[in-house]
């Protein structure tokens, strides 16, 4: 009898692990930040490789102010073409999917929430050239505005979803928070955590776009999470606003450098690599072009004032101008991308810079050039090798031939040029004292 016991009990325990080990896993991606090009091709190929896994479906984690509705559109392509469940979660709490961000989380089989979280301002917003909203004629604006309406009716009317509260997202800019999401059918559920979620979740039928149903098993299903790669990440990075400021002054602290101290090298390097990099940055942000102007008239002024002195004052409207150019270029139509106090600091240090470091290297430039006798007779240098009697000496910065008149001199030890003839030199041992 207690053999039997136990082994019934053995297979049970084997039941249950060879059940618990069958369990398809949840992949997990994650939108973060703006949503650009780079975003898209992630969360496009990494619904792909979940497939190609067998995974049970895929989990999204979403907090974004929105970004590019083509891009955002690739993401709800992937959506619709997958063959596992999309799961996308508003989290953490107090995390927003705002505008673009809106779309894709309707455009889920599941959505959720975590509590406090907030979703809306759907309503599409043309960014012209100055990097501002674009005011075009009201019919045009009627179309976007329309066209807009209909993508986020269908998709609601797509998952089941309030596709009045969507219209109203639209046309209002509308938003809410979870618990009136889940009031107004806008997404299905609030989970505290990823965890909590899979346990909501576990044993709903999910209808895919090929008429196939999907019963998910997700209570106990292990997590694969799948970040982002290093090449994605990079390009992501490159959308982000603070680090295109930076890339801006490399840009325009590099070439300038190089221009007021030909044969650095290094600065003008760095410098053209941060304008080709720069040039990516400004496809995905609304970028000012007004703001390009008072940048360029900023860096006109603080040279001039190295040519010209005005007693700082060319250099003041330089840092004034800079800010400006600054605020605008780093504007969009939600607010400044970017604190104002970063950008007056910004705007003073590199005022500084101007003044401080690049006007050296400008006034070395129209220093007349002294050669001949009277470029280093009389200049004390340092011998680079033995002088016994010839050598190589270090004098006014540029490497010498010399001879010794005053016997051997060892390397290290200071001299005296006493006679030139032709490109090499007369050298004294420098008398101390």
């Amino acid at each position: 009898m207690m053999r039997s016991l136990i082994l019934s009990a053995a297979i049970v325990i084997l039941f249950s692990a060879c059940c618990q080990a069958a369990v398809a896993p949840i992949f997990v991606l994650h939108i973060d930040g703006q949503i650009d090009p780079a975003m898209a091709h992630y969360i496009s190929h990494g619904i792909k490789t979940a497939e190609d896994a067998a995974a049970q479906a895929v989990l999204i984690t979403i907090n974004t102010p929105g970004g590019l509705m083509s891009s955002m559109e690739k993401i709800i392509e992937a959506f619709y073409a997958s063959t596992i469940p999309i799961i996308v979660y508003v989290s953490p709490e107090n995390a927003r999917a705002a505008s673009a961000g809106g779309y894709i989380t309707m455009a889920a089989n599941i959505a959720a929430m975590a509590p406090h979280s907030r979703i809306g301002s759907l309503s599409p917003v043309a960014i012209g050239p100055s990097g501002e909203e674009q005011k075009s004629s009201k019919t045009m604006q009627r179309k976007v505005l329309n066209d807009a309406v209909s993508e986020a009716r269908g998709i609601a009317s797509k998952r089941g979803r309030n596709a009045d509260w969507a219209e109203k997202g639209v046309r209002e800019a509308a938003n809410i928070n979870a618990e009136e999401a889940v009031k107004l059918n806008v997404v299905d559920l609030i989970a505290n955590n990823d965890r909590d979620l899979m346990r909501k979740i576990d044993g709903r039928i999910v209808k895919m776009s090929t008429e196939s149903s999907v019963t998910l098993h997700t209570a106990k299903a292990p997590f694969v999470d799948k970040p982002m790669g290093a090449w994605n990440t990079f390009l992501h990075y490159l959308s982000d606003p603070m680090v295109a400021l930076i890339l801006l002054l490399m840009a325009t602290y590099g070439i300038i450098f190089e221009l007021s101290n030909p044969g650095a090298i290094l600065p003008g390097v760095v410098g053209g690599i941060s304008v080709i990099l720069l040039l990516y940055s400004f496809s995905v942000l609304p970028v000012n072009v007004a703001g390009f102007a008072f940048i360029a008239l900023a860096i006109a002024l603080f040279i001039a004032d190295v040519y010209a002195p005005s007693h700082g004052v060319l250099s003041v409207g330089g840092v004034i101008s800079l800010f400006f150019g600054l605020m605008m270029l780093f504007s969009s139509p939600r607010g400044p991308m970017i604190s104002l106090w970063i950008l007056a600091l910004v705007a003073l240090l590199t005022g500084g810079f101007f003044v401080f470091i690049v006007a050296l290297g400008l006034r070395a430039l129209r220093r007349p050039y002294i050669a001949g006798r009277e470029g280093v007779v009389g200049h004390i240098g340092q011998a680079r090798t033995d002088i016994d009697p010839a050598g190589s000496i270090f004098v006014d910065g540029a490497l010498w031939s010399a001879v010794s008149e005053s016997g051997a001199i060892n390397k290290g030890e200071e001299v005296l040029v006493t006679q030139m003839d032709g490109l090499k030199l007369t050298v004294k041992k420098r008398e101390q004292g």
